[in-house]
C-alpha cells in the first residue's frame, strides 16, 4: 500500500486536508477533510490576519496534523493562496504550518492556483474541447480557460466570498444598494477580465461557493451527487436571490448549506451569476475535482519530507 501524501490547502475561507493515496501518475485518491476557519475574516486593511482567525487556524491544523500522521503519511505540502499571499503576518501561518504538520509553507501566486484548479477540474472533464474553470475562492477568483491540450489563459481577481461579504454586505439580510454596489463591482472587473475568453465556453465551477450551490439545489451535500451536478444561470440567478433575502439566522438553516459558510454564500453566488453573464453561459457543471488534486498530480514540484520536528516555520513562494 503506497503511503499517502498530505496536502493541505490553506485557503482564505476554508482550510482542507486530502490525504492521495494513489500511486504517482494515476488519478490522485483518497480521504478529504474540510474545515470552515475563515481566516481572511477580520483581516486588517493591509491584509494582516486577524488573531482571532490565527487561532481558529491553530486548532484546524492540529487536527489535521494529527489525520496525516495516524494515517502514515510521509510526504506532504501546505498551499497558501490568496488570504496567505496577502498577509504581511504570513509567518505566523507558517509557524502554525510547521509546529502542526512538520511542512514548510508554500504560497502560490494566483496564476499557480489557477492552474492548479485547471489541472484538477480536467480530470473530471470527458471531452478534450475548450472549458472555462471558475474557482471562487474566499478571498479571490480565478478564471482558467483552455483545454485539454493547454492552459490558453488565466485571471485571478481580488474578488471573494468573504472579501465581497466585508466590503459590500454589512446588512442583515443585504440591503438593495448594498448588492447594487456589489453588481457594479462585479459586472467592471469580471467584465474586463472575460474580454478574452472565447464565446460561450461550457463552465466548470470548483471549490465552496459552486459545491454549496449544488447541494442546496440538492437539498444535501453528496459529494457523489454534487460531483458533475449541472445548475443553469436561471437557477443559480434564483438560488442567489433566494438566499440574499434570507437573515443570516434562516439561512444557516438552509437544506445543503452548511451553516459556517452562510454568512459568505450570498456574495460567493453573485460572483458566479456574473460570471456566467459576461461569458455568456447558460449554465455550469461543479467539479469536486479541485486545486487539491492539481496539487497531487503535481506533487512532484511541491512535496516534501514531512518533519515532525520542525519548530519554526518557513515560507516559500512557488512558481510552475
Amino acid at each position: 500500500m503506497v503511503a499517502p501524501t498530505a496536502i493541505l490547502d490553506i485557503g482564505s475561507n476554508t482550510v482542507r486536508l486530502f490525504l492521495n493515496e494513489a500511486a504517482a501518475g494515476h488519478i490522485p485518491e483518497g480521504p478529504r477533510f474540510s474545515t470552515v476557519v475563515g481566516l481572511r475574516r477580520g483581516a486588517a486593511p493591509d491584509g494582516s490576519l486577524a488573531a482571532e482567525s490565527l487561532l481558529r487556524l491553530d486548532a484546524c491544523l492540529a487536527d489535521f496534523g494529527e489525520r496525516a500522521a495516524d494515517a502514515g503519511a510521509h510526504l506532504g505540502m501546505a498551499i497558501g493562496t490568496s488570504a496567505v499571499r496577502d498577509a504581511p503576518n504570513r509567518d505566523a501561518v507558517a509557524l502554525l504550518v510547521a509546529r502542526h504538520a512538520g511542512l514548510p509553507l508554500t504560497v502560490i501566486s494566483g496564476a499557480v492556483e489557477a492552474e492548479l484548479s485547471f489541472r484538477g477540474a480536467a480530470i473530471a472533464v470527458d471531452d478534450t474541447g475548450p472549458r472555462l474553470v471558475v474557482d471562487v475562492g474566499g478571498a479571490s477568483t480565478e478564471m482558467v480557460q483552455g483545454s485539454a491540450a493547454a492552459i490558453d489563459g488565466s485571471v485571478s481577481l481580488q474578488l471573494g466570498a468573504v472579501r465581497c461579504t466585508e466590503e459590500y454586505l454589512q446588512g442583515d439580510p443585504p440591503t438593495a444598494g448594498e448588492l447594487d454596489a456589489l453588481h457594479r463591482r462585479l459586472s467592471d472587473e469580471i467584465g474586463d477580465a472575460a474580454v478574452g475568453i472565447k464565446a460561450r465556453p461550457p463552465v466548470i465551477a470548483v471549490a465552496g461557493t459552486a459545491t454549496t450551490l449544488a447541494s442546496i439545489d440538492l437539498g444535501a451535500y453528496s459529494p457523489e451527487r454534487v460531483h458533475a451536478h449541472r445548475l443553469s444561470r436561471d437557477r443559480v440567478r434564483e438560488l442567489t436571490d433566494r438566499l440574499a433575502g434570507l437573515p443570516l439566522s434562516r439561512r444557516e438553516r438552509v437544506p445543503g448549506l452548511q451553516p459556517q459558510r452562510a454568512p459568505v454564500i450570498v456574495a460567493g453566488a453573485e460572483i458566479v451569476v456574473a460570471i456566467l453573464d459576461a461569458v455568456g453561459a447558460d449554465a455550469l457543471t461543479v467539479s469536486e475535482r479541485d486545486l487539491l488534486d492539481g496539487a497531487a498530480l503535481l506533487a512532484d514540484r511541491f512535496a516534501t519530507p514531512i518533519d515532525r520536528t520542525m519548530s519554526a516555520g518557513s515560507t516559500e513562494v512557488a512558481s510552475v
